[in-house]
């Protein structure tokens, strides 16, 4: 009897002694996290039942801080290119303004040609200002600083209306629209200035990229409680490797696009988070001089 209550004394002396040790390795691989940064994970060798939970939830944990981490250093990243690009942007037609403005201080110049230059100096202010509202307007939106009123509104009715105010620069570009609303009028749950935001920028985006295609289409319909809009064009389209990104702030697709043609990269981005504000999806589908199309999924 006395031989066995030894056996059990030392059988759990080695487990205390074990655990122990567990313990000491956790507590030493919890500092390498938190000094080191390291990312290795806990092993469950020689573990018992509770302590594998225990470790299983620290590996968890891990690797939700891993995930923090890398999409902390993508938003730095992001960010870092955001103020180049920023700078970059607002340099150029600042630079513009400002030497045109120059060269019509000149008194070597005759009276129209200094309005020539006024007036070009105008264009590129009215460019810059854009701009800036354009930077303003994605630091509202991605602060939750804009207000979003959800209500039923006529989408067939907001659609012609801002077909409408294109019209000449269709002509302008040669560009043939191709428009089809449907015979009914479709109502959707959103926010009318949203919703004017969202379609101006796909159109203008279709018309600056799209316009070699000479076709741009803007279709609406409606399956179920689901409606489906689509903004397309036959022009050059979005390059297969660019796609995943399209949407991001200051994505200008430098391969794909036009330099000369590029904006501030945040018309997009506006879209989508405009877009997901109303508890829509958006997408892009592109098959250069076949079809690229932006498609819209609202709720009625």
């Amino acid at each position: 009897m006395i031989y066995i209550l030894i056996a059990i004394i030392i059988v759990l002396c080695l487990l205390l002694y074990n655990e122990r040790i567990l313990n000491i390795k956790i507590s030493n691989k919890l500092k390498e996290v938190l000094e080191e940064g390291s990312m290795e994970r806990f092993k469950f060798e020689n573990a018992s039942k509770d302590k594998k939970k225990l470790l299983n939830n620290i590996n968890n944990l891990m690797d939700k801080h891993q995930q923090i981490f890398m999409e902390n250093k993508k938003y730095i990243d992001q960010h870092r290119r955001m103020i180049s690009n920023i700078s970059h942007d607002i340099r150029t037609p600042l630079t513009s303004l400002i030497g045109y403005i120059e060269l019509s201080k000149s008194e070597d110049i005759t009276p129209s040609k200094r309005m020539d230059y006024l007036n070009i100096a105008y264009s590129r202010g009215i460019v810059l200002k854009n701009m800036i509202e354009e930077f303003f307007h994605i630091s509202k939106l991605e602060a939750d600083d804009v207000e979003v009123k959800m209500e039923k509104v006529n989408l067939s009715e907001i659609l012609r209306n801002n077909i409408i105010t294109f019209i000449n620069e269709f002509e302008k570009k040669d560009i043939q629209p191709e428009i089809r609303l449907g015979d009914k009028e479709i109502y959707v749950k959103g926010d009318v200035v949203c919703l004017n935001r969202i379609i101006t920028n796909l159109i203008s985006n279709s018309i600056k990229y799209g316009y070699e295609g000479k076709i741009i289409g803007v279709d609406l319909s409606i399956d179920g409680k689901t409606v489906k809009l689509v903004i397309w064009d036959k022009g050059k389209g979005i390059h297969e490797d660019e796609l995943p990104y399209i949407f991001e702030r200051l994505y200008t697709g430098e391969k794909s696009r036009n330099r000369n043609l590029q904006g501030s990269g945040l018309g997009l981005a506006i879209t989508k988070n405009l877009v997901e504000k109303m508890d829509g999806s958006i997408s892009v589908e592109s098959k250069p001089f076949e079809r690229t199309s932006f498609k819209i999924n609202f709720k009625q």
